[in-house]
């Protein structure tokens, strides 16, 4: 047997007429999707029935748990008692679903109500990702569920549920006089029941 090396071979030539491509110009592997958000559920007694209600992950607001909270309370969706956690897509097509259900009936209703409360409808559709962080309102002092009418207020009047705001001062702003006709923007932290406000300045 030799014990000569193999010879050199040459590189192999492309065909006439072909590309030559550059392995840098390669694309480049789509990034990989973040993982699904999950919440925890866990199952309480209200009203005589057993129901599950969903927790925060982290203590930042999240205006989709009180929605699906209140929802679940007052039964009109639904999750599996016996499961330990939901998704947070799950939950976001639920408040769809509530969204076109219960405002399906517009029976003896004029033209431009039903194209109003379509348009509505789909507006707040388009606000549901906000959900999951937080979202705006006008308060208005003159009674304690008066805000200006915007698309945020007009989803919780389409899933008929109330929203109010409460005030405590600060003692040590007890010297300030308050405009109660000047409207203020807050950010609401809706937390898992109820609601907490922070000030815009």
């Amino acid at each position: 047997m030799s014990s000569d090396p193999l010879p050199h071979l040459p590189a192999p030539v492309a065909p006439p007429g072909a590309a030559e491509v550059d392995p840098q110009s390669q694309p480049a592997a789509p990034p990989a999707e973040p993982p699904e958000v999950m919440h925890q559920t866990r199952a309480v007694d209200f009203l005589g029935r057993r129901t599950p209600i969903v927790y925060q992950n982290d203590n930042s607001p999240c205006p989709l748990l009180a929605i699906c909270n209140v929802l679940l309370l007052k039964n009109v969706i639904s999750l599996n008692p016996d499961a330990s956690e939901v998704s947070q897509q799950k939950l976001l097509s639920l408040v769809a679903e509530r969204l076109i259900d219960s405002n399906s009936a517009v029976q003896d209703k004029d033209e431009e109500y039903v194209r109003n409360r379509e348009q509505n409808i789909a507006d707040a559709i388009d606000l549901l990702p906000c959900l999951t962080t937080s979202i705006d309102v006008t308060v208005m002092f003159r009674k304690i569920d008066d805000f200006e009418f915007t698309q945020e207020r007009a989803m919780f009047d389409l899933l008929d549920i109330p929203l109010y705001h409460g005030w405590i001062v600060d003692p040590q702003l007890h010297h300030l006089n308050f405009d109660l006709q000047r409207p203020i923007t807050v950010l609401i932290f809706l937390l898992s029941f109820g609601g907490c406000f922070s000030l815009h300045d």
